[in-house]
């Protein structure tokens, strides 16, 4: 039976107008990013366009690139969540989560959520890493990482705490921010409510969440913690605390490439390390356990999963 919102809309039909609009603001925010890209550079906005994945890697034109990724996060992700939500609720604030008392309870096992879905997160990246590939897959799959940590490295700058301040707020808050207003307050938020299925609302959402990242490598990893931010959504109804958790997973990422860069190691060696080891699923029980403490502190009336 498919649900609707206060204003007569269905939540399903909100879900898949979250994704129309998304599409459009991406487009919206990546040509008002390429246009002020274009005004600091002094270039113009079909060299920026031409030329984008190559200027993806020069550092003389990192600032043009942060710039185009903050309009995109933004009119991509998080203006089309608000306006979604204006649609089908005359309080979009609380609809998606943003709104809402957070107990010191939730904070603190949030952080300890997070931390043990790190390790849990990065021993899922390394079981799909060590998976028997064909060779040819595999040549493919390390095309789509190596581009994908071009990409990534063209964001970042870590030669000074100042610019790694300006990195962890260009990777890690804003993504936090607009990703988590996109996929838990949206898409997860308006799937659950039209059907009424946590695990199926929270585990789709996740799968998407990872594809859209456009890494095999990385997958099950994103899967995982997609899961694990879902649901820290889903107890509690309040957005700030997926976003805080999304927050410490980029941050922590940003960090310790600062920390490698800092002890020698070039930025292409840091970013397709694939070190690691499978202790980190000795973590499961461990979060199994904060999820249950975790639900216990959040109210019935404010959970997604207790009611709609």
């Amino acid at each position: 039976m498919t649900r609707l919102s206060e204003k007569g809309v269905s939540y399903m039909a909100g879900f898949f107008m979250l994704v129309a609009f998304s599409v459009a603001g991406n487009i919206i925010g990546s040509f008002i990013g390429v246009s002020v890209a274009a005004a600091m550079s002094g270039q113009s906005v079909m060299f920026i366009m031409t030329h984008l994945q190559k200027m993806m890697g020069d550092a003389a034109f990192l600032r043009e690139m942060q710039v185009i990724q903050s309009f995109t996060a933004v009119f991509g992700f998080l203006l089309p969540t608000l306006f979604t939500a204006s649609r089908l609720s005359r309080e979009p604030l609380q609809l998606t989560g943003f709104k809402g008392i957070i107990s010191g309870k939730q904070a603190v096992l949030t952080l300890f959520i997070i931390a043990a879905g790190l390790a849990l997160s990065g021993a899922f990246g390394y079981f799909t890493y060590k998976l028997p590939f064909p060779i040819n897959w595999r040549i493919t799959f390390d095309q789509l990482e190596n581009t994908y940590a071009e990409a990534a490295a063209g964001l970042i700058n870590l030669d000074s705490m100042p610019e790694l301040l300006l990195s962890i707020g260009v990777l890690a808050l804003m993504p936090a921010i607009c990703e988590e207003a996109f996929f838990r307050g949206g898409l997860q938020n308006y799937l659950y409510r039209g059907t009424g299925k946590m695990w199926l609302s929270v585990i789709i959402v996740s799968v998407i969440f990872s594809a859209v990242h456009f890494s095999v490598y990385g997958f099950l990893s994103r899967v995982a913690l997609g899961i694990i931010l879902g649901l820290l959504y889903q107890y509690s109804g309040k957005l700030w605390l997926s976003i805080l958790a999304h927050f410490i997973n980029n941050a922590t990422a940003v960090i310790m490439m600062y920390v490698a860069k800092t002890n020698g190691k070039s930025m292409q060696d840091i970013l397709n390390d694939k070190d690691g080891s499978y202790l980190g699923f000795i973590a499961i029980p461990i979060v199994i356990f904060l999820f249950i403490q975790y639900k216990r502190s959040s109210s019935p009336s404010t959970s997604l999963a207790d009611g709609v």
